[in-house]
């Protein structure tokens, strides 16, 4: 044990994980396969013979009732007031003149208008009965639609005399039978003689007709196995009746190779043959015709049965498993310590401590991951303190570059206008422009710093906007409302011009009507929040998602300002501020800065 323990100790973790997985296969799949098969052949072969028996006794049934019933309308039909009358007629006639000068009545074609009045209310497709014959007093077979008579009067002779027959109906064997229209078939036939119910003369004689497919279709209806067949035997062996009509008339034994050990017995069960070709043979006496029912099941077609063997399979399964879960416990509990370890130095760093590391040593592949993971963090570590000095320069060129923007493109549109109202005679308006734009580089400039108040950022705006309506005076107009609470909050310089300059350029100057430029301020608990609306042609959904998100191609300038300003305020304050940006087209934009609520005179 001890030279096993020092190896398996020493070899590595995919080993040792894979070696106990085998070890558990093995014996789970070893104790389901055997238990499964001992319970299953036991289960499917008992059921396999119950099914068969009890199929066995329901052919019997429907079968006997079939036959009682095509007795019956022999009955029925032999005691028909309407063909008894015919039949008597015939017979009185048939005594009554000689033969050389005898016309049957049945040449009249009344008496076979009726004949056929009453056959055919007893044959199809009102019933299972193919054809009825008639055989009268003067020694003619009457059929009305499909019986051959020469065939029958070669059957059953030319007379109800010539033939021995009792009160009762009786059932012939299977015969080959030709009928008119569809050549040979395979037929049981029924006989009854007509006794005269006046008189108690033999008048005639009747045969009904039924197909031996019409027997087969009974056991066909109640197969519960595929391969499953059914044969019906005669007294002598004889197969009467089978799913392969070649099999008919042929001995039961000559044409299966099956030997059915006690032939007078009533029910019985039993296996022949070997391997694949094993089946199980059941038998069924049907009484009192002295035939015999027969199924023939392949063991293949029981074994697929497998709901026994599925139930066990769970049961013995989750004993396994839960056998396999306390052995791999146990065994992966030595394994599985360092990886833990490693997974609450993780779980540590991932809550922003991001000095800590792995203390465990080893020179398995777990001492090998914490090593790596350990030099890891350390580069992660330095990786984002170049990351956030990176951030804050590019954050300070977008800003400086914003400005260079801003200022001469604005200063030189400005000038234009200045110019051009003062060719207009417009001196007032003229002198008006340039003191908001005084006022405006006045407040950009802030003497050199970045950060100024809320309301100078909002006297700024207020610049800009004037000059834009002088400009755009058919395209817009603006309304501005801050709450004095805010005013004295710190904000980033020229954080709302961008975005009042997008909102006139690319929303309300595509509009065919004038619009509106509404910017609100208000305190939202800890947070201020200042939203730019317009009612412009808005922005579509695909560029509301790449408006704020970050581009490598320097060559893209849609939504500088916007990006850069969005992007200076999360540098400043953290990833929980920002802009926020919402649209539908044709209707408007809204964008909606957040802040936090630090006021001046808190610095």
């Amino acid at each position: 044990m001890k030279w096993f323990t020092k190896y398996f100790s020493g070899i590595s973790i995919k080993n040792k994980i894979f070696s106990t997985n085998i070890l558990i296969i093995i014996i789970s799949i070893s104790i389901i396969a055997l238990f499964a098969n001992i319970v299953s052949q036991k289960a499917i072969i008992e059921k396999a013979v119950k099914n068969s028996s009890r199929e066995l006794v329901l052919i019997d049934n429907n079968l006997q009732t079939l036959i009682t019933t095509v007795e019956d309308y022999s009955k029925i039909l032999a005691t028909d007031y309407r063909l008894q009358n015919e039949l008597y007629s015939d017979f009185l006639e048939n005594n009554n003149s000689s033969a050389s000068q005898h016309v049957g009545g049945l040449d009249n074609l009344s008496m076979k208008k009726t004949l056929s009045e009453v056959i055919s209310n007893i044959v199809e497709p009102n019933t299972n009965i193919k054809a009825v014959s008639v055989l009268t007093s003067n020694h003619q077979w009457v059929d009305v639609g499909f019986a051959d008579n020469e065939f029958a009067s070669r059957i059953f002779g030319s007379g109800p005399e010539a033939t021995d027959h009792s009160f009762e109906p009786v059932l012939t064997g299977l015969m080959k039978f030709k009928f008119r229209y569809e050549g040979d078939d395979n037929v049981f036939a029924v006989s009854k003689t007509v006794i005269h119910k006046d008189t108690g003369k033999t008048v005639g004689l009747v045969v009904l007709y039924v197909k031996e497919t019409v027997i087969a279709s009974i056991y066909e209806r109640k197969m519960n196995y595929k391969g499953g067949n059914f044969y019906i035997l005669d007294q002598y062996g004889k197969i009467i009746s089978s799913q392969n009509k070649a099999n008919l008339y042929l001995d039961f034994k000559e044409a299966t190779s099956i030997s059915i050990p006690n032939s007078t017995q009533v029910e019985s069960g039993f296996f022949q043959g070997n391997g694949s070709e094993k089946v199980l043979v059941s038998t069924h006496r049907l009484e009192p015709l002295e035939w015999s029912i027969v199924s023939v099941i392949p063991i293949d077609e029981i074994t697929v049965e497998r709901k026994e063997i599925n139930k066990l399979i769970i049961w013995i399964g989750s004993l396994c498993l839960l056998f396999a879960f306390i052995i791999s416990y146990l065994l992966s509990r030595s394994i599985t310590r360092p990886i833990f370890q490693l997974s609450r130095t993780m779980r540590d760093i991932r809550t922003g401590h991001l000095t800590v590391r792995s203390s465990y040593q080893s020179s398995d592949e777990i001492g090998y991951l914490n090593d790596v993971f350990n030099n890891l963090m350390d580069r992660i570590e330095e990786l984002m303190a170049e990351n956030v000095e990176e951030q804050k320069t590019k954050a300070e060129i977008e800003f400086k570059l914003l400005q260079t923007q801003v200022q001469p493109h604005f200063l030189y549109n400005t000038l234009e206008t200045i110019i051009s109202l003062i060719k207009l005679n417009m001196k007032t308006e003229a002198i008006t422009a340039a003191k908001y734009m005084a006022n405006f580089y006045k407040i950009s400039l802030s003497k050199g710093n970045d950060i100024i108040s809320l309301r100078e950022e909002m006297q700024l705006s207020e610049s800009y906007l004037e000059i834009q309506q002088l400009r755009y005076v058919e395209y817009m107009e603006y309304s501005m409302d801050i709450d004095e609470e805010i005013m004295s909050c710190l904000i980033s310089k020229l954080t709302l011009q961008p975005i009042v300059e997008n909102a006139i350029y690319h929303g309300l100057k595509r509009k065919m009507e004038k619009g509106l430029l509404r910017i609100t301020g208000r305190r939202v608990g800890d947070e201020v929040r200042i939203e730019i609306y317009d009612n412009g042609v808005g922005i579509e959904e695909s560029q509301i998602k790449g408006l704020l998100r970050e581009v490598s191609d320097t060559s893209e300038r849609t939504g500088f300002g916007v990006r850069s300003v969005h992007n200076r305020i999360r540098m400043l304050y953290g990833d929980r501020y920002g802009l926020e940006v919402e649209s539908e087209v044709g209707l408007y934009t809204r964008v909606t800065i957040r802040l936090p609520f630090k006021p001046l005179r808190e610095v």
